[in-house]
């Protein structure tokens, strides 16, 4: 019997899939094998002689409240999967997922199998969360991907393939959403030393471009500006570019050079950023791990309320990114 999401009679923690369980001969009471060592016998001892029968207590309540046999988390009485850690909360989902789990990588994504069966739980598609990837699978450093999906929690197929792919192939994807937000997309996902680097560096590039196009023309010779501001054609630039020094030539082109800056960024970040959110998501899931056995915690608890992404800051980046790559035309208009 599978006994992740129980708890131990003894000291009331749950079981995780590393516990070292001990079941009781006369009852089958799973104990933790400290708890039980530390008792010397079944805390149920006392009931073996009225024929007390240890029963499973990690699907569902009496009260209909679902428990979660992954994570021990309380489930709504009409989930399909765990609101915590997305793992089916029935048997047959249960199943489902570990046969999805033995099949190849890339194999059929919503679980069917060569004939098309259990394409579908209790009327809906079934959805891995983690993509097809074994749950137990090592990403390094003692982090399973089971762990990293509770971690990453957002759009966790993609991200725990990517992981797979990065850990058995050394192959990563261009991450387009990093590559257009940036510093941004870096803070939304919790990663926020680098993410402020990046997104102070954006945000420079974006306000050095802004005051270059607003007030470039101040620091040009009188007589190129004016030859430069009444060019109607590329031959009337290039005449004025003729008769330009070398400061006048910088500030024509330093926009160009600025923007070519930030798509160069962009493109480095792309590539880069799901072995960056990988590396993060170990080192951040290891010290979870380490602090939640230290405190006695539960570390899937603590995995899920760490993770995640941060949805606040990132709709406030993206307004004052709008405001400083708008604001100087308005203000130009206005002029």
């Amino acid at each position: 019997m599978d006994y992740i999401g129980n708890k131990c009679p003894v000291c009331q923690k749950y079981f995780h899939a590393d516990d070292d369980i001990v079941v009781c001969p006369d009852c089958g009471t799973p104990h933790h094998r400290e708890c039980y060592e530390q008792l010397g016998h079944c805390c149920h001892v006392d009931l073996h002689a009225q024929g007390y029968e240890y029963s499973d207590e990690s699907e569902e309540r009496s009260d209909g409240v679902r428990r979660c046999p992954s994570c021990g988390q309380e489930n709504e009485p009409d989930s399909f999967f765990c609101r915590h850690c997305g793992a089916p909360l029935d048997g047959n989902a249960q199943r489902q997922q570990n046969a999805q789990q033995q099949r190849p990588f890339g194999a059929a994504p919503f679980g069917q199998g060569a004939q098309g069966q259990d394409a579908y739980q209790n009327g809906m598609p079934f959805l891995d969360p983690l993509g097809g990837v074994p749950g137990d699978m090592d990403l390094g450093e003692g982090v399973s991907a089971g762990e990293a999906a509770k971690y990453v929690k957002q759009n966790t197929p993609y991200f725990i393939r990517v992981f797979s792919n990065i850990k058995n192939f050394n192959k990563s994807k261009f991450n387009f959403a990093a590559a257009i937000f940036s510093g941004g997309y870096f803070l939304y996902r919790k990663m926020y030393k680098v993410g402020a680097i990046l997104t102070a560096l954006q945000f420079l590039l974006m306000g050095f471009d802004s005051y270059i196009s607003l007030f470039g023309t101040r620091y040009m010779s009188a007589s190129f500006a004016t030859a430069y501001s009444k060019a109607l054609s590329i031959g009337d630039v290039m005449n004025a570019l003729s008769q330009a020094t070398s400061t006048d030539v910088l500030l024509v082109y330093l926009p160009l050079f600025l923007e070519i800056a930030r798509i160069a960024m962009m493109i480095v970040i792309g590539f880069c950023f799901n072995r960056m959110y990988l590396n993060h998501c170990k080192k951040q899931i290891v010290l979870i791990k380490e602090k939640a056995k230290e405190s006695g915690e539960n570390a899937e608890t603590q995995l899920q309320t760490k993770g995640g992404v941060n949805i606040g800051l990132a709709v406030s980046l993206l307004v004052s990114g709008l405001l400083l790559n708008y604001l100087p035309q308005f203000i130009v208009g206005l002029m």
